[in-house]
C-alpha cells in the first residue's frame, strides 16, 4: 500500500471470494486479516453467503462454512459486518420465509444475490471513507475491480487475495506467508481440464485509485 497520502486506512471485503480462499489454508489464514491492524470491515452479503446453509445446487463446502462460521462469531468485536440494501432485503425475505412456515419450495433464492450490484460495493466504499479516510478493499471478483477503478469520489487500494498474502510477507513481515497460496493451490484442486480453480493473476495488482 503506497504511503503517498496520509490516512488511516480500513480493510473492506465486498467480495466473498477472499474468504472462501482464505478458509482453504485454515483458521490461522484468515486470522492474518488483522495483521495490518486496520479495522476490517466485511459486507453483510459477504458474511451471509460465506455461512449459509447451501441450497441444494449449491456446493456444499460444509467445512469451509463451518470453519468461517465459527471465526465470525469468535471475531465479532473485531469485524464490523456492513449492512447493504440487498443484504437488508434478503434478511427479510429470509424472516418472512420462517414465518410462513420455512416450506423448502419457497425458501427465498439466493441466485443474483450473491453477486450483488456493483453498485453496493461503491456505496459500502463511500459509507467507509466519509470521514476522509482512505480504504483498502480486498477484491478478487474483475467486474467489481473494473467498476472501483472508475471512481473519482474515492482514494482507493485494490488488493486480490493473492496480493494480499504476497503483502504479509513483504511489508508486514510474515514468514513464509506466501506458502499460503501454495496451499491455497492444492486445496482447490483442478478443473476437468486440469487447471488450477484459483483466480489467475491479474495483470494489475494492487490497484491504486486515487481522486483527481
Amino acid at each position: 500500500m503506497d504511503g503517498d497520502i496520509a490516512r488511516a486506512p480500513r480493510l473492506l471485503i465486498p467480495d466473498t471470494s477472499p474468504l472462501s480462499l482464505l478458509s482453504m489454508a485454515g483458521r490461522d489464514a484468515l486470522d492474518y486479516l488483522f495483521v495490518p491492524r486496520i479495522e476490517v470491515w466485511i459486507t453483510d452479503m459477504v458474511a451471509i453467503e460465506a455461512t449459509r446453509d447451501p441450497d441444494p445446487d449449491d456446493d456444499p463446502r460444509t467445512e469451509q462454512r463451518k470453519l468461517l462460521a465459527a471465526w465470525f462469531r469468535d471475531n465479532r468485536h473485531r469485524v464490523k459486518v456492513m449492512e447493504t440494501a440487498v443484504g437488508r432485503e434478503y434478511e427479510k425475505a429470509m424472516a418472512n420465509w420462517r414465518m410462513g412456515g420455512g416450506t423448502p419450495d419457497l425458501k427465498p433464492s439466493w441466485t443474483g444475490r450473491g453477486d450483488y450490484s456493483l453498485l453496493d460495493v461503491l456505496a459500502a466504499a463511500e459509507t467507509v471513507v466519509e470521514d476522509s479516510e482512505a480504504v483498502v478493499l480486498l477484491v478478487d471478483d474483475r467486474r467489481a475491480r473494473a467498476a472501483l477503478r472508475q471512481t473519482e469520489n474515492l482514494n482507493l487500494d485494490i488488493l486480490s487475495t493473492r496480493s494480499f498474502i504476497a503483502m504479509l510477507e513483504t511489508e508486514f513481515g510474515v514468514e513464509n506467508a506466501t506458502d499460503i497460496w501454495t496451499i491455497i493451490e492444492i486445496a482447490a484442486g483442478v478443473n476437468e481440464q486440469g487447471k488450477s480453480k484459483v483466480p489467475d493473476p491479474l495483470p494489475e495488482d494492487p490497484l491504486y485509485v486515487r481522486k483527481p
